[in-house]
């Protein structure tokens, strides 16, 4: 018995130290509470309910079950037709999904290419609305389109609807077609 002591010590205080460890947490500076679920340099699809799926590649991808939604830092992500051809492909370096309406709101760095109609976005704050089908940004953020590499507008508060093919802006601060 007294052999068997020091063992059940050691194992405790193992234990006990593996218990206090903190947990890990989410995205750096994130005011949430701990994710449900963390994943790193991680790859993963979400399947959208209109079309295709969107496959999302991330540096940290945190889950948060009761918020539903996904906060994501670092990634670049590919949006399929639901024939598998990809339609889009961007980047940001913090983006958060609704897990259930698959709204996203992207910021810091975005890009983002509409690969069907030759459409280029470049924003620092990006909204999507996925049951409209709008993209959009602050009044106060100033966002470049490209369509068709010839012509380029630069102005605050851009709307996008694809539905109707329409690019709007709230202020314009400049324009330019390259023929």
């Amino acid at each position: 018995m007294m052999k068997r002591i020091p063992g059940i010590v050691l194992a405790s205080f193992l234990l006990l130290s593996c218990a206090l460890e903190p947990a890990i947490q989410g995205p750096v500076g994130s005011d949430r509470r701990a994710a449900d679920l963390t994943l790193f340099d991680a790859t993963y699809t979400f399947g959208m309910s209109g079309g295709g799926p969107l496959s999302v590649t991330a540096k940290v991808l945190a889950f948060h079950e009761e918020e539903q939604e996904a906060v994501l830092e670092d990634l670049v992500f590919i949006g399929y037709e639901s024939d598998g051809r990809p339609f889009f492909q961007g980047s940001a370096r913090h983006a958060v999904i609704d897990t259930t309406t698959y709204d996203a709101t992207l910021s810091e760095s975005v890009s983002l290419r509409h690969l069907d109609e030759e459409i280029q976005v470049f924003s620092d704050r990006l909204s999507w609305s996925d049951r409209h089908q709008r993209l959009s940004s602050p009044p106060h953020v100033a966002s470049t389109v490209v369509i068709d590499e010839e012509i380029t507008l630069r102005g605050e508060g851009l709307t996008i609807d694809f539905t109707a093919l329409a690019v709007t802006f709230e202020k314009v601060l400049e324009g330019r077609v390259s023929r």
